[in-house]
């Protein structure tokens, strides 16, 4: 149970990281101005941010031109993190050419929806210009309509040596990139290629602009804060966290780390609704809040799970606080039909002190797994408990707050 829940732990920060390299993608390409830059210079920076963000093997744009599709920009990335892109001149842009009512580009701008090609060797829809670089060595391809409204400006392609590499949240991730990018482009060419029209597409501009702006503001925070209790995210644990544990080795001063996970918070949800247990969630973080100092890291890693980053703290110090903690969160009154739950929680620590002998990134998962650790030893024991890791967990004893029948 304990490596599952490791496992699991490693792939969704992994999950989150993608996320947010995803998020970075689309205020990137939000923050791209557009009044300085030609249709072309525009489009390769687009794929350039994309390319920057996300592992592919190439990506292209088509552009309609009556029945045809043109390409205009092309990305062949040879390395992994390094991308070039590059322009295809207007001669050679004539030649590669596909028509829409063809192949994989043809039924996206057709139907005006995504098209997966998950291996390419076996799907009969996939159609290679054999002069062209950017479907070299394919192994899976998604072509992605570029839209303004309900018109088809081009299709962005997408595509990676292996098969399968595009799962469904890649695909939701470039849906809404690729509309951001459409609306970009309508903009554009309303910008410099439609001054006469300016005056009655005004308010359609305006509120394209808006929506881009409200777009880039809302992921900025959401890569950073959890959008319910306003507290810090994963993201940032494991950013600032590296820092912190850089200046507590700098220093040589003691650091720990807290895990809190709610106990029986399903129960809470399945009970009294969702509403209620956010509720409690936001609850037990004014109590976190009015516990840490403000050099310490307090955030929700996800669901009823929280962990606080302490500087400058040892063991004892740390123990101390989290008794503090399991006291007022079994204090809090929900008033209502809730009035007399008991709300308890189970608290892993684990402690670092010395010089730090492998990587930042490395010591910080550590820390963070031991903690899981001891927390899940803590759920072993009947909940309502804190203990902090050690190499037998058996040995060490286990401060515990009774908790009422309530709890269980």
């Amino acid at each position: 149970m304990i490596e599952d829940s490791i496992k699991n732990s490693h792939s969704l920060h992994d999950g989150y990281l993608v996320l947010v390299d995803a998020l970075s993608a689309i205020r990137q390409l939000s923050d791209i101005d557009l009044g300085i830059l030609s249709e072309p210079d525009f489009l390769e920076q687009v794929l350039v941010v994309l390319a920057t963000h996300q592992d592919l093997g190439g990506c292209s744009v088509f552009l309609t031109e009556g029945e045809w599709l043109a390409c205009v920009a092309g990305t062949n990335v040879s390395q992994r993190f390094h991308s070039f892109a590059t322009r295809v001149s207007s001669s050679y842009s004539g030649e590669v050419r596909f028509s829409v009512n063809d192949g994989l580009m043809g039924s996206t701008c057709r139907t005006g929806e995504i098209q997966y090609c998950p291996d390419c060797e076996d799907d009969e829809r996939f159609k290679p210009f054999r002069g062209l670089d950017l479907f070299h060595d394919t192994g899976s391809l998604v072509c992605v309509p570029l839209k303004s409204g309900n018109h088809v400006l081009g299709v962005l392609n997408l595509s990676h040596p292996k098969a399968h590499f595009f799962e469904p949240p890649h695909q939701q991730f470039l849906l809404l990139f690729a509309n951001c990018m459409g609306r970009s482009l309508e903009t554009h060419r309303l910008l410099h290629n439609l001054k006469g029209q300016v005056a009655a597409r005004t308010h359609e501009l305006e509120q394209a602009l808006q929506e881009s702006d409200d777009l880039r503001r809302r992921y900025q925070r959401l890569s950073t804060i959890d959008e319910l209790t306003g507290l810090h995210n994963r993201r940032f644990f494991f950013a600032e966290g590296e820092s912190m544990l850089a200046r507590a080795n700098r220093y040589e001063m003691p650091l720990s780390l807290l895990l809190i996970d709610v106990d029986y918070f399903k129960r809470i949800n399945d009970t009294w609704g969702h509403a209620v247990g956010d509720k409690v969630l936001k609850m037990i973080t004014e109590v976190l809040r009015s516990e840490v100092r403000a050099g310490d890291i307090c955030v929700r890693m996800g669901g009823e799970e929280f962990i606080l980053l302490l500087s400058n703290t040892g063991c004892v110090g740390a123990d101390l606080l989290a008794k503090r903690v399991q006291e007022k969160i079994g204090q809090l009154d929900l008033g209502g039909e809730m009035q007399g739950l008991l709300v308890t929680v189970s608290i892993g620590m684990t402690s670092l002190n010395g010089t730090i002998a492998n990587e930042l990134s490395e010591t910080l998962d550590l820390l963070y797994r031991q903690a899981d650790t001891a927390m899940y030893r803590c759920k072993e024991q009947g909940r309502n408990c804190r203990m902090f890791y050690t190499q037998g967990m058996g040995r060490l004893g286990v401060a515990t707050d009774h908790a009422s029948e309530k709890a269980r």
